[in-house]
């Protein structure tokens, strides 16, 4: 069953489209910004992307489909607008649109935008190689992230750069801890979403199948291992042990690029965090931080 994502911050509207859509025996799938959408797109590549240019918070419609076209090359963009100036116009060209559905919207109208957009999807993934139907990609785990990615960069691009430094530490110290791979995953994931300041991706990921353990954990990075920290003063086994090892993660990135305050030399970073600040972190956390500290050094170096 091909899915057709629907990106529409007005409920009324998106579930008219949404009973649309599974009239023609397609599933819909709704977002209400262009983040979310970004999102739920590296879950299930969609056939069809109905998309507002108009969405509450971030980015427009025009920006996501610009990213949708990057990733997903055989989704078929439908611009749903009342907009029909020059520049809009060009705007879509630029994004990949295929069509525009004006509003006030017609079933008549939609069912053939729909369609039509179907049959170019099913062209599309022949020429691409791709099964219709298929899912985003290979790896969903890889799109969640290049996604959360691009959602962060979006937003602020010096957080972006954090969020990355954080997360790649985290895992450094998870696979030092030897923990399965699919918690390796959730851990980036947490990581990510931790600098996330969107509120609508934190209400969409609890159901999204590959991102719920990760918000969980990425809740509790600022609890510590000692309960003095928050949102609910955890202590020890209680934090999630995500959450032990982004909440290092991120200390050791505060001290050495510096959080308001002189930045520490990763070798004094390291002391600090290891000796002064010990008891707010999980033993085990620090064994494996100590174990990679050399090569922070050398990095850094």
């Amino acid at each position: 069953m091909a899915h057709v994502l629907i990106v529409e911050d007005q409920p009324p509207i998106a579930r008219l489209l949404s009973r649309w859509v599974a009239e023609q025996g397609a599933h819909a799938v709704v977002a209400t910004s262009a983040e979310q959408a970004l999102l739920v797109a590296a879950q299930h590549a969609p056939a069809v992307a109905l998309c507002d240019i108009h969405l509450p918070g971030g980015r427009d419609g025009f920006w996501f489909l610009e990213q949708l076209r990057l990733c997903h090359p055989a989704t078929v963009a439908v611009m749903t607008t009342g907009q029909h100036d020059m520049n809009t116009a060009v705007a879509g060209l630029r994004a990949g649109v295929s069509d525009y559905v004006a509003k006030p919207y017609t079933r008549e109208r939609l069912t053939q935008a729909l369609q039509r957009a179907l049959a170019e999807h099913a062209t599309r993934a022949a020429s691409l190689g791709i099964a219709v139907g298929a899912t985003a990609s290979a790896n969903v785990q890889a799109s969640t992230t290049a996604a959360l990615l691009t959602i962060l960069q979006a937003d602020d691009g010096l957080v972006a750069r954090q969020a990355q430094r954080v997360s790649q530490l985290a895992v450094r110290l998870a696979e030092a801890l030897r923990l399965p791979a699919a918690d390796v995953s959730d851990i980036e994931h947490a990581a990510l979403l931790h600098h996330v300041r969107r509120l609508d991706i934190h209400a969409i990921v609890r159901n999204i199948p590959v991102l719920a353990a990760a918000s969980a954990i990425a809740v509790a990075v600022e609890e510590r291992f000692d309960g003095s920290g928050f949102p609910l003063g955890l202590r020890g086994a209680a934090i999630p042990p995500g959450a032990r090892i982004i909440g290092l993660a991120r200390a050791y990135d505060e001290l050495t690029i510096g959080g308001g305050i002189q930045p520490l030399r990763p070798q004094e970073a390291v002391e600090k965090l290891c000796r002064e600040r010990a008891v707010q972190f999980d033993p085990q956390v620090l064994q494996a931080f100590r174990s990679v500290a050399g090569e922070l050094q050398t990095s850094a170096a």
